[in-house]
């Protein structure tokens, strides 16, 4: 079972000038839990939980077992069964989440005070549509390549957060990667944000209630070899909390590159969201739709 480490992170930058504090006025800190899980519509549950001291001073944090964790889910206050898998240390399900169900996580571990966390996962995209059209576009170097679009119909009665990735699948290495491509409409927006793995982060803010059409022309001759299929595109309906996350954390991460996603260094500082009470972390859903064009 794959599971992806939480790396929380907690940014404090100086300005330009100091000023000394001190040390008594300082609130004592405490050692808070940790709670790592995404989940959504394709996996089953897979939760990790680690201690905010490790996550911060390690490369990975040091992820607590069942022996030392009091851990119970549940979906709409009927409680779910959880597995341990002792080899990955995640708690798991042997059954996938369902969009609009109310689902409460409850962590208790001696010397950290007890965490929860509500989380969700909105519904499937209504009105979508993939298309693909052979040397239909104009690549960012002048030459005729494929063009990949993709439609949907946002809800007029919801707030709604999108990410969207478009894939290229190399046969040589076995992989699907993304691609550059000249940005158009909201994907150009300067309140959208580009994420490590090349997809994009955006809100229906402003085009709520209608239908949007996104459109990609990767590179010419990425794909000309293949013998299987050729690129991917992937949407996600985040909830909100996952969508809070997403964003401060690439927030995040841009100050530390010193500008990525416009984000300025010397800006001040940036903390990531967390939904997790009385500790840190996440635990929120999305629902993924992915299209495979051959």
């Amino acid at each position: 079972m794959k599971k992806s480490l939480l790396y929380l992170l907690v940014f404090f930058l100086l300005s330009g000038c100091e000023e000394e504090v001190p040390l008594d006025t300082l609130e004592p800190y405490t050692e808070k839990l940790v709670v790592n899980e995404f989940f959504n519509n394709q996996d089953v549950f897979s939760i990790q939980i680690s201690v905010s001291k490790n996550a911060y001073k390690t490369p990975e944090p040091v992820v607590l077992d069942s022996s030392k964790l009091k851990i119970s889910l549940l979906e709409n206050n009927t409680s779910i069964p959880l597995l341990y898998n002792a080899f990955d240390k995640v708690f798991y399900t042997n059954t996938k989440p369902s969009a609009g169900k109310l689902y409460t996580l409850s962590v208790s571990s001696s010397g950290y005070p007890s965490v929860k966390a509500n989380g969700s996962m909105p519904g499937l995209l209504t009105g979508k549509k993939v298309e693909y059209v052979e040397d239909g576009g104009i690549d960012m170097q002048g030459n005729t390549s494929d063009l990949l679009k993709i439609t949907f119909k946002d809800d007029p009665n919801t707030k709604d957060y999108y990410k969207l990735n478009f894939f290229y699948y190399s046969e040589l290495v076995d992989k699907l990667n993304a691609f550059d491509f000249e940005l158009k409409d909201i994907l150009s927006a300067v309140n959208t944000i580009k994420t490590r793995d090349g997809g994009f982060l955006f809100s229906d803010e402003s085009f709520n209630g209608q239908s949007k059409t996104l459109t990609a022309v990767p590179p010419f001759g990425l794909v000309k070899a293949n013998t299987t299929f050729k690129y991917l595109i992937r949407i996600e309906r985040l909830s909100e909390d996952y969508w809070k996350y997403n964003t401060t954390l690439e927030q995040y991460r841009g100050g530390l590159d010193g500008g990525v996603n416009g984000t300025n260094l010397f800006g001040g500082a940036v903390v990531v969201y967390t939904n997790v009470k009385n500790g840190l972390g996440i635990f929120a859903g999305a629902n993924i739709e992915n299209d495979t064009i051959r």
